[in-house]
């Protein structure tokens, strides 16, 4: 299977909106499907973007708790803000905002994108980014703040 349709404008948008260019498309190509598939390089995605998304919630709460390490928060705003930022409904939000969800691929037979299914897209989006650059912080730091998030 080829890349999803609409997969160009939907990678120069994100990486437009990102401000940072995929060096391995298909770690792009794996956060924007939403059900089981088949990428354009043979692999396949049992849960669709739903295990690339653990990845970018780890990597989006390490990010998150280094910025509150860096101001010097204390541990009771630090938590408040981890807790409002990595929550589904803002990522959700967030996605609705930045206007990601119309390139991201559903089932077929999915009537509407739900916020968490946008949430989801958002942190599978974030651990794209981690795979593509490596875990490299103050990249995803960028993408964090090109995000909203920071």
């Amino acid at each position: 299977m080829s890349a999803q349709p609409g997969f160009a404008e939907a990678r120069t948008y994100i990486e437009n909106l990102l401000a940072y260019h995929f060096r391995v498309v298909t770690n792009l190509e794996e956060a924007l499907w939403a059900y089981p598939a088949t990428l354009s390089n043979g692999s396949k995605l049992p849960d669709g973007n739903k295990s690339l998304a653990v990845v970018g919630d780890a990597a989006l709460n390490l990010v998150v708790k280094h910025h509150c390490y860096v101001l010097k928060m204390k541990r009771g705003p630090a938590n408040d803000l981890l807790q409002k930022v990595t929550c589904n409904a803002y990522l959700g939000a967030m996605s609705s905002s930045h206007e990601v969800a119309p390139f991201v691929v559903m089932n077929p037979g999915s009537r509407a994108m739900t916020s968490d299914m946008r949430a989801t897209a958002v942190e599978a989006i974030i651990g794209a980014v981690y795979r593509d650059c490596g875990g490299d912080h103050d990249t995803l730091v960028n993408v964090a703040t090109a995000l909203g998030v920071l």
